[in-house]
């Protein structure tokens, strides 16, 4: 029941059609639209890739496209295609975090991404899990990076998506409040940083509170929200924000509307 509940409020629809709609809405109410096409079977890769390439054509540049690496198998050719037509549209393309088993191959190649397209413009957006011991450290080593080399820089600062899966790796703080002073933590970074336009995906009301006094006015931050959470909150910023929108097909939805389940169910148990 939870799961189908789910299905209608969190989630756009199945096809390219119902996410745009749906993203229209939010478009008029001066809110990002950020499109996430959640299919996370990379067995159908080549699919993927094209449904990307799809998604790419019937958007433009007020939008922005959420993109995981696993979906398309970690090809690096097809990574750059969509990375380049994003780039050919002034579209922006956040890379979408990704377990531990496939940390160190997202992180070789969101840098190398980011070398590559951040070089003119803020093309690619990396995210960072502060439920991670080390993401802090890394996100210095990435702003210190992106600032000896004259890049264009932008991070999304999510709590972590893998919760139940990664929690045995003692690669992850045990502690919530541990993971909510280091998320905090990379707010202050963020801040401190010579960039703008860092995405703060959190529904931590704490942790937006933090970045809209620091920085929201001044451009420093994006607040962002998934769909159907948070909404009633979110409705009262008229700050910088975004809304993550997924769409796909229904039957490959299942992990990913499970680690929403596990994230947020202190929300989604009362259905608020």
């Amino acid at each position: 029941i939870i799961l189908k509940y789910m299905l209608y409020r969190f989630v756009a629809g199945n096809n390219i059609n119902k996410v745009l709609s749906k993203s229209k809405i939010f478009l008029n109410k001066k809110t990002i639209p950020i499109i996430n096409y959640i299919s996370e079977n990379n067995n159908n890769n080549n699919n993927n890739f094209i449904e990307y390439k799809k998604l790419i054509n019937n958007v433009n540049n007020n939008y922005i496209i959420a993109l995981k690496l696993s979906s398309l198998n970690f090809q690096q050719t097809d990574i750059n295609k969509i990375c380049n037509l994003c780039q050919k549209k002034n579209i922006k393309l956040i890379i979408d975090a990704e377990n531990d088993k496939n940390i160190e191959e997202y992180r070789k190649i969101t840098n190398s991404l980011l070398m590559k397209y951040n070089k003119n413009d803020l093309n690619i957006i990396k995210t960072y899990q502060m439920y991670r011991k080390d993401s802090i450290l890394e996100l210095y080593d990435d702003l210190k990076t992106s600032n000896h080399n004259n890049n264009f820089f932008s991070a999304k600062l999510v709590r972590g998506a893998y919760w139940y899966e990664d929690r045995n790796t003692s690669n992850l703080y045990i502690n919530k409040e541990e993971t909510d002073i280091n998320y905090n933590l990379g707010i202050l970074k963020c801040f401190e940083s010579n960039y703008n336009n860092h995405i703060i995906a959190s529904h931590n009301h704490n942790s937006i509170k933090l970045a809209r006094k620091l920085g929201v006015k001044n451009n420093k931050f994006i607040i962002a929200n998934l769909l159907g959470m948070n909404e009633k909150y979110m409705e009262k910023i008229n700050d910088n924000k975004a809304v993550y929108i997924p769409y796909g097909p229904y039957f490959e939805m299942i992990p990913y509307l499970l680690r929403r389940l596990y994230e947020n169910y202190d929300q989604i148990k009362y259905f608020n």
